[in-house]
């Protein structure tokens, strides 16, 4: 699939939908790092360098999810059936080594990569610029608060969740209503949830970074 002028994003979530299996909104998206665990998830690379996901031993000897990239770009999609959700609430945890430092230009498409990032993916079509996602990133410049558009497409939000190197090295517990994000993203209800992803991606800035993922649950009642 050539990607020049489709984001990493939408490109990972169609990638990743293909034969898409039916989830629910049950809590635990990593399901514990129990055996067999990856079989709920796909790795998408896209570029010739794949980021490199292990489970590792994190604080209190609890399992955790480490990413590793060098100049590479993959992702790991967890791929969901969620029809008319009334109420998501996304809430995991996440650390990263540091920031991209110095990379002053998260919103051209040179400048797209982040230390650390969740998308969940909404609405698909087999346009790829027509896919609706959300991204919260870890940012090395943009402002805690941030919201705007991928430099790709203006289907795809990037919301700064967190940002520099002050809190780089300490995990932190994140909370969102994807919903109500959406709403104010796209102006305008969701119709579904078709998958959330995880993704450490350094290949258009040719960098460096480190992140752990933990206690990733999306929390939707039938």
């Amino acid at each position: 699939m050539s990607l020049p002028l489709v984001p990493k994003t939408v490109a990972i979530a169609l990638l990743g939908l293909l034969g898409a299996v039916s989830g629910s909104g049950a809590a635990d998206l990593f399901d514990g790092f129990k055996d067999g665990w990856r079989q709920g998830w796909r790795e998408e690379q896209l570029s010739s360098r794949p980021t490199i996901y292990t489970v590792t031993v994190g604080e209190a000897g609890r399992p955790v999810l480490r990413a590793n990239s060098r100049s590479a770009h993959a992702g790991l999609l967890r791929p969901l059936t969620l029809a008319s959700p009334a109420k998501a609430t996304l809430r995991w945890r996440w650390k990263v080594r540091g920031s991209l430092t110095g990379n002053d230009r998260e919103r051209t498409r040179g400048g797209d990569d982040y230390a650390a990032r969740i998308m969940v993916i909404f609405e698909t079509s087999t346009w790829p610029l027509r896919t609706r996602a959300l991204n919260y990133v870890w940012a090395a410049h943009e402002s805690v608060g941030a919201i705007f558009p991928s430099p790709y497409t203006r289907n795809v939000g990037m919301i700064v969740v967190r940002s520099g190197e002050a809190e780089a090295g300490i995990w932190q517990q994140e909370s969102r209503d994807v919903l109500a994000d959406y709403r104010s993203f796209f102006g305008e209800p969701a119709t579904r949830i078709s998958a959330v992803a995880v993704l450490v991606d350094t290949d258009n800035t040719g960098r460096t970074a480190e992140a752990w993922f933990a206690d990733l649950n999306l929390e939707s009642p039938p």
